[in-house]
């Protein structure tokens, strides 16, 4: 089968290449249509521009991944398509117009239950529950979410929705803050300090703003990877003082204490389940075609303001 996929082939340029698939290594092979994908713009971003460590190479690696981070290299992670006698599927997959997967791989879901379009979600959902499951974060915290990008948004949201708790959420860009008040958010202010703050903003400024406004004994859980870029931080102040904790949330595995109770599908139904009784789909602020994406990351390593919450690939 000859598909399209999408390549970065070094750090300065990308481009949709045409490709023969070898499907030699699959055994319950379910080929698709990808209908829809969406781009994690964090880590994406660091992919392309050639920022992944070293010594993270394995880890770091995705199913059906091609290449290597050294370039060049076909990644992404959150791709939803559609079977020829349309069943319906969220795969972790990256960006291609027609792909073949195994079975176990995907997770089939319902037109009728869950919009394919939120559905592109399922991955970043995943490590919002991890988030919400490190922090603990209950009804009665007051709670920050900094940074309202494709993250940030989806986890201010289920606090919101799924917790019940207070939430702030903090941005920078004037145009997103405009629309966060729209969708009903309350900006944080400078006065103000939290129980638990979040920081998805991939910026050690993010991280600063926690440490400096969450309460004494307070928990600070830090989502942003940062690849190869150091990160600089101002520890003197109420950082000891106060006795905080900096704890790091990431998707790959399953706290350890909710490891008696959920694994990886039972995770996932989870995610189903917030995907059909909350709306996220409204936070999708961006939808550009598969035949755009070489010029939407040449714009993206050109540090273009990006006032997007989420942005998916329609294919």
């Amino acid at each position: 089968m000859r598909v399209k996929a999408f390549w970065h082939n070094d750090k300065n340029t990308s481009e949709i290449k045409t490709e023969q698939l070898n499907f030699s290594n699959i055994n319950q092979a379910v080929t698709m249509r990808a209908r829809y994908s969406s781009i994690s713009i964090g880590t994406e971003k660091l992919v392309a521009n050639g920022e992944i460590p070293l010594d993270l190479y394995t880890k770091m690696k995705v199913n059906y991944m091609g290449g290597s981070f050294d370039f060049p290299i076909k990644y992404g992670y959150s791709l939803v398509g559609e079977t020829d006698d349309h069943r319906w599927a969220h795969v972790m997959h990256p960006h291609q117009d027609q792909i073949i997967v195994n079975d176990d791989d995907c997770y089939f879901f319902s037109q009728e239950d869950i919009d394919p379009v939120a559905a592109t979600q399922f991955s970043n959902l995943e490590t919002v529950i991890n988030a919400i499951w490190t922090s603990k974060v209950k009804q009665t915290d007051i709670v920050l979410v900094c940074g309202t990008g494709s993250v940030g948004i989806l986890l201010a949201q289920t606090i919101k929705k799924y917790i019940g708790a207070t939430v702030f959420v903090q941005e920078i860009n004037p145009v997103k803050k405009e629309k966060l008040k729209d969708f009903g958010f309350d900006l944080c202010a400078d006065n103000l300090e939290y129980d638990i703050t979040f920081n998805v903003s991939a910026n050690q400024k993010g991280l600063q703003y926690c440490i400096d406004h969450t309460v004494e004994e307070g928990k600070i859980i830090e989502l942003s990877w940062y690849g190869n870029n150091p990160v600089l931080l101002q520890l003197g102040g109420n950082f000891h003082y106060k006795r905080l904790q900096i704890i790091s949330s990431q998707v790959s595995s399953i706290p350890h204490e909710k490891k008696e109770v959920y694994n990886f599908l039972s995770r996932k139904q989870l995610v189903g389940h917030l995907l059909k009784t909350i709306d996220y789909k409204i936070f999708i602020s961006n939808t550009i075609l598969f035949d755009e994406l070489p010029l939407y990351f040449d714009q993206i390593r050109k540090n273009k303001p990006n006032e997007d919450f989420i942005t998916i690939v329609k294919y």
